[in-house]
């Protein structure tokens, strides 16, 4: 019997968590996508695109479509910053707003799975870690 696929198991686990946080943040209106792009954002207001790409570790194109469907529902604005050509995200009062609904749900969302994997979730987590360092991502989990 061939052995697992590591590519597939991975893609599941990903799908499987992803569907898990948007449940948890569902009362919020937002998903884990734009959760974490908000939370990012309110850590370091202003921060530029450039910038914010890095930390998530997206590329600046589909960084750039995130951020449209942000400022279309109003949660975050984009504007000039001091170098003219660099652009400025901060969060609207409606994106603190919902940052701050957010938060404890996915925080309970984190215990939860973190009691569920328990004694595997820091090796797991480590792993992750480091799949993400192989092909030169600056990702980390968490």
């Amino acid at each position: 019997m061939p052995s697992p696929c590591i590519c597939t198991n991975l893609r599941q686990a990903a799908q499987a968590s992803t569907a898990y946080y948007d449940a948890a943040l569902a009362p919020s209106g937002l998903r884990v996508t734009m959760f974490r792009l908000l939370r990012r954002i309110g850590e370091v207001p202003g921060i530029s695109i450039t910038d914010l790409a890095q930390v998530v570790d997206l590329d600046r194109s589909t960084l750039g479509r995130n951020l449209r469907v942000l400022e279309r529902l109003q949660l975050v604005r984009v504007s000039t910053g001091q170098d003219e050509r660099a652009r400025a995200i901060r969060l609207t009062e409606d994106g603190e707003h919902a940052l701050n609904v957010a938060l404890p749900l996915w925080q309970d969302a984190q215990a939860q799975l973190g009691r569920e994997l328990g004694a595997d979730l820091d090796q797991l987590l480590k792993s992750l870690t480091r799949i993400a360092q192989l092909q030169g991502g600056n990702a980390h989990v968490g």
